[in-house]
């Protein structure tokens, strides 16, 4: 499965799915944009999959987010599991 990235107005919509094949790519990609722009908000309402290499990948930005004082943001209907997937983050960082 393939990943998509669309930037309108600062919001960044995320498309497809965040796995060990896409994983690096997404946090590649947003820790430049967490570092060239600041604060960080990420619509994944269209994801479909994700596995522990996505949660991972998420984590790690959101960590980056928090010792650079810039804002970070996941937003977006998501199914019951991607939504306790990525909910357990805040809760072990």
């Amino acid at each position: 499965m393939t990943l998509t990235i669309k930037k309108n107005h600062g919001l960044f919509s995320v498309a497809g799915a965040i796995t060990a094949a896409t994983a690096q790519h997404f946090q590649t990609y947003f820790e430049n944009v967490l570092e060239s722009s600041g604060d960080l908000t990420i619509d994944i309402e269209n994801i479909n999959e994700i596995d522990e290499d996505g949660v991972n990948a998420i984590r790690v930005l959101y960590n980056n987010a928090r010792n650079f004082e810039r804002g970070f943001l996941i937003i977006g209907n998501v199914s019951k599991h991607i939504f306790e997937s990525i909910r357990s983050i805040k809760v072990a960082a």
